[in-house]
């Protein structure tokens, strides 16, 4: 919200320099309700799935640190039916945080519009669900790597640390140094963040080229190849912690 409303909302209305070049009136247009889906669609691979990251780590690290693990594997469910119903109810609460941020992001465009005088549109309503959908599978893709780091770490602390070196650091240098140097631009095709950007770039967002938070330099990937990667990261890092789960001592780290 406040990348996506907020701070674009209050250069529209304190900086002088956009309204000699009409430039005031393209970023309102971003701003009103017939946009936001579009608008807010562009935070979720980056700010979005940064957040997923840390709710995913403190899923399950957080029953490392407080030693709750071992009691619950003591009991009738096995460790993969616990580990299953946690995910389960991981997949379920990330419904309403997507859902949340779109009706936060919605009511945002609507006080502008009517602030600024401008005539209230909504976009159709497959839009909103395709998105809805789209940024759910973003952020089950980021969580599950918060998953499997903090499985892998028996912990919350070292996982968010690493877990957030990963997605703000490392894979921003490979999108980044992937136009220069042909090995780091194909390996940046097999990446969470280029999977998400690719995901909602072809749903009509507009996504920041040049330096600054929430920005993408790489290539862009089809949509059928973007959700099987992002589906294939939900998979792949589920089946990581569960094996670790099922076979390694589960005692964390205090």
């Amino acid at each position: 919200m406040l990348f996506s409303y907020l701070l674009p909302y209050f250069a529209f209305t304190s900086d002088s320099n956009f309204r000699p070049r009409g430039l005031d009136k393209v970023l309102l247009v971003e701003l009103l309700p017939q946009n936001f889906v579009n608008n807010i669609l562009a935070s979720f691979p980056f700010f979005g799935g940064t957040i997923a990251l840390i709710i995913g780590v403190l899923f399950l690290g957080s029953e490392y640190s407080w030693g709750t693990l071992t009691y619950a594997f003591t009991q009738r469910a096995s460790r993969l039916k616990v580990f299953g119903g946690k995910m389960a109810a991981l997949g379920v609460v990330l419904v309403p945080f997507v859902a949340l941020v779109f009706l936060f992001a919605f009511f945002a465009s609507l006080f502008i519009a009517v602030r600024e005088g401008q005539a209230v549109e909504l976009p159709p309503l497959w839009q909103v669900v395709r998105a809805l959908g789209a940024c759910w599978l973003i952020m089950a893709a980021w969580s599950s790597v918060g998953v499997m780091i903090a499985v892998l770490s028996r912990g919350t602390a070292l996982a968010i640390g690493l877990g957030i070196i990963y997605a703000l650091v490392i894979e921003n240098v490979i999108t980044v140094f992937g136009k220069q140097i042909e090995l780091l631009s194909s390996l940046s095709k097999f990446l969470v963040r280029t999977s998400g950007y690719s995901l909602i770039y072809s749903l009509g967002a507009t996504v920041q080229s040049e330096a600054g938070p929430g920005s993408f330099f790489g290539d862009y990937l089809s949509v059928a190849r973007s959700c099987a990667m992002l589906g294939g990261f939900v998979v792949l890092a589920l089946v990581i912690s569960a094996a670790v789960i099922r076979w390694r001592d589960v005692v964390g780290n205090t």
